[in-house]
């Protein structure tokens, strides 16, 4: 018997297996491509990170504590169970009947 280092494919593959080995190659091709591009063209992420420091939204609503502050300061009777909607409420209109 005699052994040779070159192996002949005589057998063809069913269709649906050379469809899979096809797939796997252009996935391989893909990936070895994009890697490729990548040590060209490094990620910005890499980029050094500059600090922002986020400016105060005037459009926010208001908090609880600048609701409380406000109808403590004009007279309002409020407990913990007064919803921020219903205090907010009853402080627009003690500003409407004060104007």
């Amino acid at each position: 018997m005699i052994k040779s280092a070159a192996i002949v494919k005589t057998k063809t593959l069913a269709p649906w297996r050379e469809l899979r080995l096809q797939k796997r190659k252009a996935k391989k091709i893909a990936m070895l491509e994009r890697k490729a591009i990548k040590q060209y063209y490094p990620s910005r992420i890499d980029a050094p990170i500059i600090e922002v420091q986020a400016a105060p939204q005037d459009d926010a609503p208001p908090t609880r504590t600048e609701l409380e502050a406000k109808a403590t300061e004009l007279g309002i009777r409020f407990d913990g169970r007064t919803k921020d909607k219903k205090l907010s409420g009853l402080i627009a209109t003690a500003l409407a009947q004060g104007a």
